[in-house]
């Protein structure tokens, strides 16, 4: 099973091919738009966002899937699926501490709220996936808050869950070799923020898109999974 994630950087209709050309049977997308299901072909799509041109949405190849209950829209953007397969997937494009601000009185981003209000469900499977653009690295923390990465990292590795990019290229967290964003799409203002965190499932092989191929397309290159 191949998992990709990758933030478009708006219009996913006008780029869907390119993103679908290397076949993925999980594809989260992050700043996208709201799409009817005929848009694609054999697959199942799932999207929330306060906008409809710009929210995060899961595509689903030879999948189906059901939000869990537990969805909560004041959090900013975190969409939580129970797939067919047993897998629980937690798609992620998190606003940081800017969801308030955004979104209006309530609304909180930050992937360790995620975690920490999505817990019981997610410890509640044997297979799961957190994955997307968590706008976060170790590079930026400061003190010791609950939402600095590293901090986050450790609660998540409490839980099971490991970053296949560090765990197959065994590198540092901050010292990533690859970026997935090119700030401002310049080549030389790099950053890792994209990440695919697994449970109970072993990744393969991984593969961070190219800037020459993808800079044209959106600030993100993807993050490609085999598992």
């Amino acid at each position: 099973m191949k998992i990709i994630t990758w933030n478009c950087c708006l219009n996913l209709s006008k780029k869907f091919e390119q993103i679908n050309s290397l076949n993925p049977d999980i594809l989260i997308i992050q700043e996208c738009e709201e799409l009817p299901e005929d848009f694609f072909s054999n697959a199942r799509y799932y999207w929330t966002g306060h906008t409809k041109n710009k929210g995060i949405g899961v595509v689903l190849f030879n999948n189906t899937a059901d939000v869990d209950e537990s969805f909560n829209n004041k959090l900013d953007y975190f969409l939580p699926l129970n797939l067919d397969n047993g897998i629980k997937l937690l798609a992620s494009w998190s606003f940081t501490h800017r969801a308030a601000g955004r979104f209006g009185e309530g609304h909180i981003g930050h992937v360790s709220d995620a975690i920490e209000y999505y817990k019981d469900w997610l410890d509640g499977s044997k297979q799961a996936v957190i994955s997307g653009d968590f706008n976060n690295s170790v590079i930026w923390d400061k003190g010791n808050k609950d939402s600095n990465f590293r901090n986050t990292n450790t609660v998540l590795e409490s839980m099971g869950f490991k970053s296949s990019y560090h765990k197959l290229n065994n590198e540092d967290f901050g010292q990533e070799k690859c970026a997935t964003l090119f700030h401002t799409k310049k080549r030389d203002k790099t950053y890792h923020i994209d990440y695919v965190f697994l449970k109970g499932l072993n990744p393969k092989k991984i593969e961070i898109g190219s800037y020459d191929d993808w800079i044209k397309f959106s600030d993100h290159v993807p993050v490609v999974v085999e598992i």
